[in-house]
């Protein structure tokens, strides 16, 4: 199957936009826009989408102003998915975003990956897949990270049959909610004295 990439320019910004041919259903990618209607809810829906398939929805705090906000300032990109014909339906997305390495510089992360139930299996997933890698090449970046749940063993075996390597020994760690807002700092008067 072969993937053909379109540039326009938009609104004096570069545009890309994918699409499938072959057998399989055709879909195309393009880039979602703070200014576009619908965009926003788009990627909020599928967001809650695969919230809900993570059995996290409660987690979800994001607010589309906020989201809309944040893809404005450049925080992070993220490619919508519709199936060729039926462009006001985005069936899929891959949202991403840049994160330092003290190892390789400038990397992109890849934040959110999902397909709608009744689009997997068309080749859809890997599509994002390969759209993330160009995108990851073309920025002259050196690596390309994400998470995976460690019960989802389709996506797995999904990553893994890309040649992705799993981090076995490696751990996520965060702090956020109260634990962030409520931290037990022991060294404020050395932080006052930063200009942060």
């Amino acid at each position: 199957r072969a993937v053909g990439w379109r540039h326009a320019h938009e609104g004096g910004r570069a545009s890309t936009m994918a699409t499938t041919t072959g057998a399989k259903p055709a879909f195309v990618l393009r880039w979602a826009e703070w200014q576009r209607e619908g965009d926003i809810a788009s990627i909020c829906a599928l967001v809650r989408e695969l919230a809900e398939f993570e059995k996290e929805l409660h987690s979800v705090k994001l607010t589309p102003d906020q989201m809309r906000e944040d893809l404005k300032a450049g925080h992070f990109v993220c490619l919508l998915a519709t199936k060729e014909g039926d462009a006001a339906e985005a069936v899929g997305m891959a949202l991403c975003h840049t994160r330092y390495s003290t190892w390789d510089g400038l990397c992109m992360h890849l934040e959110d990956l999902y397909v709608k139930t009744e689009c997997r299996g068309q080749g859809l997933g890997r599509l994002l897949i390969e759209a993330c890698v160009k995108y990851t090449q073309l920025q002259g970046l050196r690596r390309l990270c994400w998470e995976v749940l460690d019960w989802n063993a389709d996506a797995i075996a999904f990553y893994r049959g890309l040649g992705a390597e799993l981090l076995e020994t490696w751990r996520c760690v965060r702090l956020s909610g109260d634990n962030l807002a409520h931290f037990p700092f022991r060294n404020e008067q050395a932080l006052s004295q930063l200009q942060l």
